[in-house]
């Protein structure tokens, strides 16, 4: 008997240590198993850097690093970083297994000895191990930089000799920051590369667009271009996410020559094989030295960004103007420059041949053209390594999409407390304002929005109770509070004063609108004004605050009704507009006179508005939902720049939009004088497409692709219809006010037309009656099927990680035979 269960526990322990060995194998895939006596000598191997990883147990939660470790490790191979696990179960090196947390970290050696100890959970996918392995590997030949004086140190050391490639980076650990030092590694002979993790380096330095970039940048330096006693050298910023390939193009697109003269025989230049957008200074023989100076300017300024070619008309053959363009007369208005987006035919006409507004036009057209190519490409390379998810699982909007990605925020909810059926009621008692956030713990847009309450609570704080006006109940823990509140739509914020149901928020989701709010909220509705130095306060300090940029000033006298319709319609808008009340009859007609208004009156007054700084109120006061409708249309400004927030504010007005695209100094102001006078029946606005955060460029493009700039542009949402004003040099109120008209009365045809789009899911969503029925099957016939998995893909071959693109050109990577265009002086 007692043999019998020796052998059988012998039988267990076998199994047991068979298992372990086929699912590590499985889970580690290509990494080498190091065997304990030959530990020592993989650690001291001749290689760049070993990792190491010490393996004591399959827990479900390493299932994801240990992929990843496997994947990295064969990406790795061509920067001479071998990779290697020890299983401490099986074969332990007893130096470092014995250790009781060895397995939550990777260890680095070189040389025999750990170079670093990298903490597992800042090693969550392949490019967070890759890249603390970069950092690693090249801590001393890539510094740090921690203010922009180790930059200008930099810049010292290295003028007239190399070239520096500066990087901002939101941390050690992301993609961009491995693409950025797997180019540090291939190109450390060529450039000299630096990076800071605090965006304020870059912007101390003065870097380009340093203040505007929300995302990870990348400048060069032309150092080398510049003479030792140079105090700064030139810079260029590299526009696009940072993304390997982009990258490359980039770094190779620096050696070509700032411009070239069109071919005569229609060979290409070295800018097509590279596929850079085109940049074209047309010229006569007349025009031809001014043009190539600007050619050469343009060259420099655009350098990893478009070549420039300079096209001499009266030495290239009309076949050669022909294959450009259909219109070569227009070319032939000389000097001219033109951009062509790289795989476009259709060209782009610049309405300018200065350098200044050039360079800022043509950058933005470029880069507009090319950011939202290279995102969408950034996404899939990001989706790729994520593991198989059914498409049903992928095609909610973009907000269940942000709320996954940062599923491991932590929120700070000290001060909005979650209530509860008792603390509820207790709570609305013993403050006199309480504003409560109603949410689903499961819902997206709730865990959103739970992101801006976290970060408005904190904002709106009062030391001295140590608390806040806001809280929150989550209906899916308390029902029957959220029921007896009337809450049927998450999230819902409403207000509670002293008790009572007050009203509920229906601005933004997102932290500044809300802190807003509740600061209104604990203003009075209405202020009552006494004297002119209040009303001037009012409008001045108050707006200075910040909580609003609009104040509404009741100027009743003493006309009883008209205050009462006036207060009634304050306590509507309060939380939206600083509101006051002018009841002594002769301060009121006083405050009338300088705004133009009769008393009883409604001035709303706009600080951010230079078209129209206040606006009268000129119908009835005693008909509230008049007076509260013209406060809110009043308010809004009547040239804004246009912006995915204002966007349904004037889109549920029902008129045609009239956008102002990249006007500047007199243009905005001559359309923004059109449109103070208010004559026409549109909606005047604008959009900044020189900004990298404006979405104006990509909507003009969408409009009018072969607009210059400025364009006026029409759109009729309702049917569909796009205008280009056809006298973009003359934007006098004459001529717009005839082209509006023409467009609204039929005259004029549109020269566009919005294709009708129909907003659904992808795909149909999960049949979950055939789930159930699936359901039926039995335990056992389960387990079996799981038991038959785990076996054939223990029996399978290794996991093999998929090749990626690398840089190759570096002194310690192998070369391919790729050609590469060297810089020139023409």
């Amino acid at each position: 008997m007692a043999g019998c269960l020796k052998a059988s526990v012998f039988i267990c322990l076998v199994t047991f240590l068979v298992t372990c060995t086929l699912v590590a194998t499985k889970e580690f895939g290509v990494v080498n198993t190091v065997p304990s006596a030959e530990f020592e000598g993989f650690i001291g191997s001749p290689s760049t850097l070993t990792a190491v990883y010490f393996y004591k147990r399959q827990l479900q939660r390493l299932k994801n690093f240990l992929k990843a470790f496997n994947s990295t490790a064969s990406f790795m191979k061509l920067y001479q970083v071998q990779f290697g696990r020890v299983n401490c179960d099986i074969d332990p090196v007893a130096t470092y297994c014995d250790k009781p947390d060895v397995d939550q970290s990777v260890f680095i050696f070189r040389n025999d000895h750990v170079a670093a100890k990298l903490a597992l959970d800042t090693m969550y996918d392949k490019d967070s191990i890759a890249s603390n392995i970069f950092q690693v590997m090249l801590s001393s030949e890539v510094p740090v930089l921690q203010s922009w004086i180790d930059l200008s140190h930099q810049e010292q050391r290295y003028m007239g000799d190399k070239d520096i490639i500066f990087s901002w980076q939101k941390a050690i650990g992301t993609y961009e920051h491995r693409v950025f030092m797997e180019f540090a590694f291939a190109y450390g002979s060529t450039y000299k590369f630096a990076f800071a993790t605090n965006k304020k380096v870059a912007e101390d330095a003065e870097l380009r667009d340093a203040k505007m970039v929300k995302e990870p940048a990348l400048w060069v330096l032309h150092c080398s271009e510049e003479e030792k006693t140079a105090k700064t050298c030139r810079q260029t910023r590299f526009r696009l996410p940072i993304i390997l390939s982009d990258v490359l193009a980039f770094l190779r697109s620096l050696k070509t020559p700032y411009y070239v003269d069109m071919p005569l025989n229609q060979e290409l230049t070295p800018y097509e094989s590279m596929k850079l957008d085109l940049v074209y200074v047309v010229t006569d023989n007349s025009n031809e030295h001014e043009a190539r100076e600007m050619a050469d300017k343009l060259g420099k300024a655009l350098r990893g960004q478009a070549g420039v070619i300079l096209l001499n008309i009266d030495v290239v053959s009309e076949a050669t103007l022909e294959s450009l363009a259909t219109d070569t007369e227009r070319l032939k208005e000389v000097p001219v420059v033109v951009a062509q987006i790289n795989g476009q035919d259709n060209l782009h006409f610049m309405h300018h041949f200065n350098e200044g507004p050039l360079v800022e036009d043509l950058e933005v057209l470029i880069s507009e053209h090319r950011t939202t190519a290279a995102e969408r490409k950034r996404v899939t390379q990001e989706n790729e390594e994520e593991f198989d998810v059914p498409e049903e699982e992928i095609q909610d909007d973009v907000v269940a999409e942000a709320v996954y990605r940062s599923r491991y925020a932590q929120l700070d909810l000290t001060y909005a407390p979650a209530l509860t059926d008792k603390t509820f009621p207790a709570t609305l008692k013993e403050k006199p304002l309480v504003v409560v956030v109603f949410y689903l713990s499961w819902d997206p847009r709730s865990a959103a929005f739970l992101g801006s309450c976290s970060e408005a609570s904190l904002a709106l704080k009062d030391d001295t109770s140590n608390s806040s006006p806001l809280a929150r109940v989550a209906c899916d823990d308390w029902p029957d509070v959220c029921q007896l509140n009337n809450v049927s739509s998450y999230p819902v914020t409403k207000v509670f004063r002293d008790g009572q149901y007050l009203k509920d928020y229906t601005g933004m989701l997102d932290t500044t609108a809300l802190v807003n709010f509740v600061k209104l909220l604990q203003l009075p509705a209405p202020v009552e004004l006494k004297s002119v130095e209040e009303v001037t306060n009012f409008r001045g300090d108050l707006l200075s605050a910040g909580a609003t940029n609009t104040a509404v000033l009741g100027l009743m006298g003493q006309d009883d009704q008209a205050v009462e319709t006036f207060t009634s319609a304050a306590r509507e808008l309060q939380g939206d507009f600083l509101l006051g009340l002018v009841k002594d009859k002769a301060l009121a007609q006083e405050v009338g006179a300088m705004y133009g208004s009769s008393v009883p009156g409604v001035v709303v007054v706009k600080k951010d508005d230079k078209y129209q700084p206040f606006k009268p109120f000129s119908g009835k006061i005693f008909h509230k939902p008049s007076l509260v409708k013209f406060i809110r249309l009043a308010s809004l400004p009547v040239f804004p720049e246009l912006t995915p927030k204002n966007f349904p504010s004037f889109f549920i007005q029902d008129k045609p939009f009239v956008i102002l695209f990249g006007g500047r100094g007199e243009e905005l102001e001559s359309v923004g004088q059109i449109a103070a006078t208010e004559e026409l029946p549109v909606i005047f606005c604008q959009m900044n497409v020189f900004s990298p955060t404006s979405l104006g460029a990509e909507l003009l493009q969408h409009y009018v692709p072969d607009a210059g700039l400025p364009a006026l542009v029409m759109v009729k949402h309702k049917t569909g219809g796009v205008f280009e004003y056809p006298y973009p040099d003359d934007l006098s109120k004459e001529k717009v006010t005839a082209w509006v008209r023409g467009c609204e009365n039929g005259d004029i045809l549109a020269n566009n037309e919005l294709q009708e789009e129909k907003w659904g899911p992808m795909m149909p969503g999960y049949d979950f009656l055939a789930f159930i029925d699936a359901e039926g099957d039995s335990a056992k016939q389960k387990t079996e099927a799981h038991h038959h998995h785990q076996v054939e893909h223990s029996e399978s071959e290794g996991y093999e990680p998929e090749e990626e693109e690398v840089p190759t050109e570096g002194s310690r990577l192998s070369k391919p035979d790729v050609k590469v265009h060297k810089h020139a002086e023409l």
